[in-house]
C-alpha cells in the first residue's frame, strides 16, 4: 500500500510576483497618453516596478518613479494654448528654436531636484550622442539633466552638454526603449508606442492649409480660425503668427513649411528605426494609444491623450491579466 504524503498549503512555494518593467516611448504632445496608460494599469492593480523612458516618456516616467504622477496630471490638464506658448520659451537659440527650460523647472518643482538613484522606483532614460550616434543610458545622476537630454528633439530644443558630449533626443536611436527596460532586470516588459497608429497626411502650417483650401474652392474670402495644429499652439495673435509662418515657410504656400518638413522627416526616420528595434527585441505586451490626430506640439490636448491611454489599456486588459497570471502560475524552481 502506497503512502501518500501531502504538503500543507503553507509549505507550498508562493507564486512569484513578476518584476514588471514599463518602456515609455517618444511622441511629444502625444506623450500625455502615458499618464492615461499608468492610470489604466493602476485600475487593474498593475504597478510597474521599473520604468525606462524616451523623450516625453522620460518626463512622465520620472514623475511616476517618484509617485508624483497625480501632480503632473493636474498640471498638464490645466494647459491652454497660451500656457504652452509660455512654457516653450521661444528664443531662436543655436541648436533649437525654443529654450524649454521652463518645462524642466516645473518638473523639478513637482518631482524634486533629485538624483535618479533617489527615486522611489528604478528609473532610466535614453539619449543620443549627437556626433557618434551612440545610445546613452542614464541610470544614475541628476534627474533633470537626464530628462532634459532625453527630450532634446533635434531642431526644436538645443542639445545638452555632458562633459565632451552633446546629447539629443533618445528617439533618434531608441524610440521605445524596450532594450533599456530589459537591462534593468525585469521579468515582463510592457511597452507604450505612441506612434503605432499613423496619420494619412502630412501636418501643414495654418497658412498652407488655408492656401490648399483656397486652391480647391477659389472662393475663400478670409482665413478661418483653425483650432488644431500650430495655429492653436502659437495663440491667436495674427501678427505674431504671420511672422512665425514667414520664418518657417519654404516660400511657396503650396509646399510644406520648414517645421512640417523637419517634424515629418524625423517621424519617418523614427518609425523605421523603431520597427527594426522592436522586431529584434519585442516587448511582452505593447500598448498603442490612438493619439494619431494629436499634433506634435499640441500639449494643451492632455485630456484627450490621457483618455486615449486609459482606453488603450482597457482594450487589452485581458492580455495584461493573462500575461501577469502566467508568471504567477509558473512553477518555482
Amino acid at each position: 500500500m502506497a503512502l501518500i504524503i501531502t504538503k500543507k498549503a503553507a509549505d507550498l512555494p508562493k507564486p512569484k510576483k513578476p518584476v514588471i518593467g514599463l518602456a515609455l516611448g517618444s511622441g511629444a504632445a502625444k506623450g500625455w497618453a502615458h499618464i492615461g496608460v499608468l492610470n489604466g494599469l493602476a485600475k487593474l492593480g498593475i504597478f510597474p516596478d521599473k520604468v525606462a523612458g524616451c523623450s516625453v516618456g522620460a518626463l512622465v516616467g520620472a514623475a511616476y518613479a517618484n509617485d508624483n504622477l497625480d501632480e503632473i496630471e493636474k498640471w498638464v490638464r490645466g494647459f491652454s494654448s497660451w500656457d504652452v506658448l509660455g512654457l516653450m520659451d521661444i528664443r531662436w537659440r543655436k541648436g533649437g528654436i525654443i529654450n524649454g527650460e521652463k518645462v524642466f523647472e516645473v518638473l523639478s518643482s513637482r518631482v524634486g531636484a533629485l538624483k535618479i538613484e533617489q527615486l522611489k522606483r528604478a528609473f532610466a532614460a535614453v539619449a543620443t550622442d549627437l556626433y557618434s550616434g551612440q545610445e546613452i543610458w542614464f541610470r544614475e545622476g541628476d534627474l533633470r539633466h537626464a530628462v532634459r537630454a532625453s527630450c532634446s528633439m533635434p531642431g526644436f530644443l538645443p542639445p545638452v552638454q555632458q562633459d565632451d558630449r552633446w546629447l539629443v533626443d533618445g528617439a533618434v536611436v531608441n524610440p521605445v526603449p524596450v532594450s533599456l527596460c530589459r537591462a534593468m532586470g525585469v521579468d515582463l516588459v510592457i511597452a507604450v508606442d505612441l506612434n503605432g497608429h499613423r496619420r494619412g497626411q502630412m501636418m501643414m502650417l495654418p497658412e498652407q492649409v488655408v492656401s490648399h483650401q483656397a486652391e480647391k474652392s477659389q472662393t475663400v474670402t478670409e482665413k478661418p480660425q483653425l483650432e488644431s495644429g500650430f495655429m492653436d499652439l502659437w495663440g491667436k495673435s495674427k501678427e505674431y503668427l504671420s511672422g512665425l509662418t514667414e520664418k518657417f515657410s519654404l516660400g511657396v504656400n503650396s509646399h510644406p513649411g520648414m517645421l512640417a518638413v523637419m517634424s515629418q522627416s524625423m517621424d519617418i526616420l523614427e518609425q523605421r528605426h523603431k520597427r527594426a528595434r522592436l522586431m529584434g527585441d519585442p516587448p511582452d505586451i505593447c500598448i498603442v494609444p490612438q493619439v494619431f490626430d494629436i499634433g506634435t506640439m499640441e500639449f494643451h490636448r492632455a485630456a484627450e491623450a490621457i483618455a486615449a491611454g486609459e482606453q488603450a489599456v482597457e482594450n487589452i486588459s485581458h492580455l495584461l491579466k493573462a500575461s501577469i497570471g502566467d508568471f504567477d502560475s509558473a512553477p518555482q524552481r
